[in-house]
């Protein structure tokens, strides 16, 4: 979870918790017990997302990795095939075997 969510979470339940402990003094201010409840329920509402949201970025750390070892071995097996190709061929001749570069 992030500092920043963490922190307002907490001030969103401090706020909520003082608010209700006041609550008869806060009414005559314009604050109702449901704008409490509502806060409160905005409070656990994002607990719950930044959890899934924290999920999908560790889901997309993995398939990261995954994807920069793949990344890895394509390039190898490229070129062992390309070395393969030019030693026992002709530099003219690697373009019909798909070696585009004539390094």
């Amino acid at each position: 979870m992030s500092v920043t969510v963490t922190n307002e979470i907490k001030k969103a339940e401090v706020l909520a918790s003082g608010l209700k402990s006041n609550l008869e003094e806060v009414k005559s201010i314009g604050i109702t017990a449901e704008e409490i409840k509502k806060l409160e329920n905005l409070s656990k509402l994002l607990l719950e997302k930044d959890a899934e949201a924290e999920e999908l970025r560790r889901q997309v750390s993995v398939k990261s990795q995954e994807n920069h070892q793949l990344l890895a071995e394509l390039k190898n097996q490229m070129l062992e095939l390309r070395r393969a190709v030019k030693s026992r061929y002709m530099q003219p001749d690697w373009i019909k075997y798909g070696v585009q570069d004539k390094r």
